[in-house]
């Protein structure tokens, strides 16, 4: 089996349950707080891990706040030799999340900033052509972990959220797999936000042709489009959100383990799809990560054919 490096955020996340998103000059009142553990990079370790993955985590968390998000890790089998202690604080994040399961988020970095070249080439020893490096834009020097692992013949797999146009200066032509919303699909080949999927993808394609996209739809489901085959699309299964926290970061996780062990595309994309299903399920990041087992009993249980030709 491919090993698989998560080289991503660990955040503190702090929730606050809301009837609505604040607005300018207002003070709401919290109906509760629930703190977690967090961050894209940390979910999708987690992620990787329940799916059934062989998964390492590289970044950095603070020395005085960060043993809550090393239990995590090592909760879930999760390798963290390559995890730094640092003397700034663990990232955390201010998530607010409203009566509908929507959420958004306040963001601060902390020592998931403060990764240096040295971090990543001592890492990055350890791992051979064939491995896998997952990779977020919660981090600093992305475009080294991209160069050199592309180097080592790592297949690179980049969810690029937060997304920035600072990150079209990337050589994302690097990355094996490209992780998009069509917000950040639409923006990386300057068209609006409405574009058609299949358009979309076509244009991401002819400018990436080298690289296979992932292209999430919310409720409407998502594509996969591997270099040389037909898009694969995949509607959402439709149940009641109550917090949509770590969806995305599920579905993630749980698409590159079952395409890391070989699992069919099509049944890959359907049990990430599962997966984020039953995530938005339950409250919280991390928690709200259901195990593989669960994911195949709601696939049996479930009478609804996802995999359909288009969207």
């Amino acid at each position: 089996m491919a090993k698989i490096l998560n080289y991503g955020s660990l955040n503190i996340d702090y929730v606050y349950e809301v009837p609505h998103f604040v607005t300018p000059g207002e003070t709401l009142q919290s109906k509760g707080r629930s703190i977690f553990a967090g961050g894209k990079g940390l979910n999708q370790s987690v992620a990787l891990a329940r799916a059934g993955g062989d998964v390492y985590h590289a970044g950095a968390v603070g020395k005085a706040d960060g043993q809550l998000l090393i239990n995590v890790l090592t909760e879930n089998k999760i390798n963290s030799e390559f995890l730094k202690r640092r003397n700034e604080a663990s990232g955390h994040t201010i998530i607010q999340v409203d009566d509908n399961g929507q959420n958004c988020i306040i963001l601060y970095g902390g020592s998931n900033q403060t990764i240096t070249t040295e971090d990543i080439d001592e890492t990055l020893s350890h791992f051979e052509k064939g491995d896998y490096l997952v990779l977020q834009n919660e981090t600093n020097n992305i475009e080294s972990m991209i160069n050199k692992a592309y180097e080592k013949g790592l297949k690179v797999c980049f969810n690029v959220s937060p997304y920035s146009d600072e990150l079209l200066k990337l050589p994302l032509d690097k990355c094996s797999y490209l992780i998009v919303n069509e917000i950040e699909g639409s923006s990386m080949v300057s068209k609006p936000a409405d574009t058609d999927p299949y358009e979309l993808i076509d244009e991401l394609t002819k400018k990436y042709p080298n690289s296979s996209f992932v292209l999430t739809l919310g409720s409407r489901g998502s594509i996969l489009k591997q270099v040389g085959c037909d898009p694969i699309s995949c509607k959402s299964f439709k149940v009641q959100a109550v917090d949509t926290t770590a969806a995305g970061d599920t579905f993630l996780g749980y698409l590159i383990t079952n395409l890391a062990t070989g699992m069919n595309p099509a049944l890959a994309i359907k049990c990430a799809t599962a997966a984020s299903a039953l995530a938005v399920q339950t409250k919280g990041a991390t928690p709200s990560i259901p195990k593989a087992n669960a994911v195949l009993d709601f696939i049996k249980k479930s009478k609804v054919d996802v995999l359909v030709d288009k969207l």
